[in-house]
């Protein structure tokens, strides 16, 4: 497994790169020039050329690309044009937000998930089978800003269960910043729990069609017993698999739901740069979500072998 785990970790290096070159170029489309938005439409073009000279983006795009590059590999993510501030600084005072945010999506969407793939297993063609099969198909269709909106529409200004604004650390106060946490995580949740209960209800109805199921069942084991330690267990890789894709796009996902709840976390900030034609902004986020994600699908590969013994690192 070492092996394997230091061959993942070398392939980091090619993804990586693809991913810095993409962006790089790709957020250079945006319509609108960084400095002028920086300055505002007051600014006289000399100004504006001594900024641009001076942030060093009159240079040719492969120039900047190489200079942008090297300074990651030391750590550097840049400075932001909006706040003239280092990107991993506010990367590191945004993310607690954004992976407590998704931590808490993740959980959701598989407390969701997971038991309701199993009952659609069980009672397959049934109308609980199609009852829940239409929930996934809804849970998929709908947008996330629709569901965040409707939510806070719903939850906030006519019930008023939860606050519609603000933000508490869950750090600072559990109980208070989790008020302001579960509607968004929630939201954000749902798409995930559509495709992870799919994924597991499929994996389910193909383990519970072999011969050792009817053997556990002759036996005389509990019926969630077979459920839970033979059928769940066994037919968890591909969901697994699932449950790792989905978690990057919850990364996604939380640019869309940050705005829409006005949390300070990581997405928002994303959503901010972009508007803002913030360059390094954007560049070093996505960059740095990408390093989550190919982290998070690393930890997924070698939670395979708990799962299913047979599987081998070589």
């Amino acid at each position: 497994m070492l092996n394997y785990s230091i061959r993942r970790l070398l392939y980091f290096i090619p993804t990586l790169f693809i991913v810095a070159f993409m962006v790089f170029f790709l957020v250079r489309l945006i319509p609108g020039d960084p400095i002028q938005v920086m300055l505002g439409d007051g600014a006289n073009p000399e100004t504006i050329a001594a900024v641009r000279e001076k942030m060093g983006l009159d240079r040719p795009l492969p120039i900047q690309f190489g200079i942008w590059l090297g300074s990651v590999v030391k750590g550097d993510f840049g400075t932001s044009i909006q706040t003239n501030r280092p990107v991993l600084q506010s990367i590191r005072e945004r993310f607690p937000v954004t992976i407590t945010l998704t931590t808490l999506a993740l959980l959701f969407s598989l407390l969701l998930s997971i038991p309701t793939g199993m009952l659609a297993a069980v009672y397959r063609n049934t109308g609980k089978d199609y009852f829940f099969m239409l929930l996934t198909i809804l849970g998929v269709s709908a947008p996330v800003f629709w569901l965040g909106l409707l939510s806070l529409l719903v939850f906030s200004v006519k019930l008023g269960w939860f606050p519609s604004i603000g933000f508490v650390p869950i750090w600072e106060d559990f109980w208070t910043g989790l008020t302001y946490l579960i509607l968004p995580a929630v939201t954000l949740a749902l798409h995930m729990a559509a495709v992870v209960a799919r994924m597991t209800r499929s994996s389910m109805l193909e383990v519970l069609r072999l011969e050792y199921i009817t053997h556990a069942r002759a036996k005389g084991l509990g019926e969630g017993k077979v459920l839970i330690k033979h059928a769940l267990k066994n037919a968890f890789g591909p969901t697994l698999t699932t449950i790792g894709i989905q978690y990057g796009q919850l990364l996604g996902g939380a640019v869309i739901t940050e705005s829409v709840f006005s949390l300070p976390g990581l997405g928002r900030y994303v959503m901010v740069s972009i508007h803002a034609r913030d360059y390094p902004a954007v560049q070093g986020c996505i960059l740095f979500m990408a390093l989550i994600y190919v982290v998070i699908n690393l930890v997924v590969d070698l939670m395979y072998t708990y799962f299913d013994p047979r599987i081998e690192y070589n």
